[in-house]
């Protein structure tokens, strides 16, 4: 189910994409300094756009190889604050005897 979903969204997306790039053909200038470059407004859109994507990935990786640390760190401790509470819940339970 989850896969047919995922194929559905990328058809829409896909769609959603040819129809973005066949409506925005037209020719744009981009000045900078001394550049002049001329290309279609979906390209532009789109470059920018990936562009965009791109720094939040770099500027985020950190952030991500970082928690991702100290969750590995945390389910280790849980995982040994488990181990503990059963011998302790086993102890009690035979003293209850």
């Amino acid at each position: 189910m989850k896969q047919t979903n995922y194929i559905i969204l990328t058809i829409i997306t896909l769609i959603f994409i040819v129809v973005f790039t066949l409506q925005n053909t037209s020719k744009v200038s981009i000045s900078l300094l001394f550049w002049d470059i001329k290309t279609s407004l979906a390209l532009l859109i789109f470059s920018l756009f990936s562009l965009g994507v791109l720094i939040t990935i770099f500027i985020l990786a950190p952030t991500i190889i970082a928690l991702k640390s100290t969750l590995k760190k945390d389910e280790k401790i849980i995982s040994e604050l488990e181990e503990v509470n059963e011998i302790y819940s086993d102890k009690k339970v035979e003293k209850s005897f």
